[in-house]
């Protein structure tokens, strides 16, 4: 069984600006190669400005932040993005 680990991904816009970067803990649960989220997880515009931050728990969701392409602070159920980027930003794993 392999043991638990804290690993980091990220990834770049095709500008070379940071799309998002994270942790998860990759640990064994029930016999299974299980991920959670943990800590903070940023993502950012295309611009290069904050888009979202989100804090992490075992995979769980327990703060979040976000803002506007300008920066401004936002209630995160303004942010204007498609399903698939809202599960992306916002995926807790249990």
């Amino acid at each position: 069984m392999k043991k638990s680990e804290v690993k980091t991904i990220y990834s770049s816009y095709s500008n070379g600006n940071k799309e998002f970067i994270g942790t998860y803990l990759d640990k064994s649960k029930d016999d299974k190669q299980k991920q959670w989220r943990v800590g903070i997880w940023k993502f950012w515009y295309p611009n290069g400005i904050m888009k979202c931050e989100g804090i992490y728990k075992e995979g769980a969701l327990v703060s979040k932040k976000c803002w506007d392409s300008d920066g401004q602070s936002i209630d995160c159920s303004l942010l204007e993005i498609n399903e698939i980027d809202s599960e992306i930003m916002f995926k807790e794993i249990t």
